[in-house]
């Protein structure tokens, strides 16, 4: 069973709940300024229920963007050991989607999301999506939208980027916009739901 890793960007975000993390099994490693004197009572039980499960991860020195070069170490030495490992940053900072991207495109599944409750959300999301017009949709919804079809579409599924984008047009009923249809396919990878291998695609359908 591949395992997987939340890596908290404390200092950046302090999330509502991390209940979704704790019962989908992910490992938690919590990133705590050098500066950072204190958390919430409520943080330090949501972080305690993880038991041997997680693991706080204090940075030694101040200066800019400390934090986050650790988080990259980690990172990096976490698809290095364990290749088929499953890594979300927990984090609003944007700085980590271009890391992020460059990992998935060498295949490993790699994803940042701003709101650890978020994944929550998602059910409601893609149920009341059914009963609205694509441009009425939000992204997440569309995300939703299309992570169904591409599950239904089985092996029938796109192989490259531009077959993708015509793929989603279509299924949208040509009501999207060019920017939308590409802003969809952004998130789509940058979930790591679409793997982009340098304009070939593959899919990670099951998160």
């Amino acid at each position: 069973m591949h395992k997987k890793y939340a890596l908290l960007d404390l200092e950046n975000v302090q999330p509502v709940s991390l209940e979704n993390f704790k019962t989908e099994g992910f490992q938690l490693k919590v990133f705590v300024g050098a500066n950072q004197p204190k958390i919430s009572i409520e943080l330090a039980q949501e972080i305690q229920g993880f038991g041997e499960r997680a693991e706080y991860i204090r940075v030694q020195q101040t200066g800019k963007n400390a934090l986050d070069f650790y988080i990259a170490f980690y990172m990096g030495q976490l698809s290095c050991n364990e290749p088929s490992c499953q890594i979300t940053v927990i984090s609003k900072d944007t700085g980590y989607d271009p890391l992020l991207k460059h990992m998935r495109s060498i295949g490993v599944k790699a994803n940042r999301t701003a709101e650890a409750s978020a994944k929550k959300q998602q059910p409601a999301q893609a149920t009341n999506s059914s009963k609205k017009t694509p441009t009425q949709m939000s992204l997440a919804e569309r995300v939703q939208f299309a992570k169904k079809h591409l599950k239904k579409a089985d092996k029938a599924k796109p192989a490259k980027l531009s077959s993708l984008a015509a793929d989603l047009n279509s299924k949208f009923q040509k009501k999207l916009s060019q920017q939308a249809v590409q802003a969809l396919i952004d998130e789509l990878i940058k979930q790591g739901i679409v793997i982009d291998n340098q304009g070939s695609i593959s899919y990670q359908l099951n998160t």
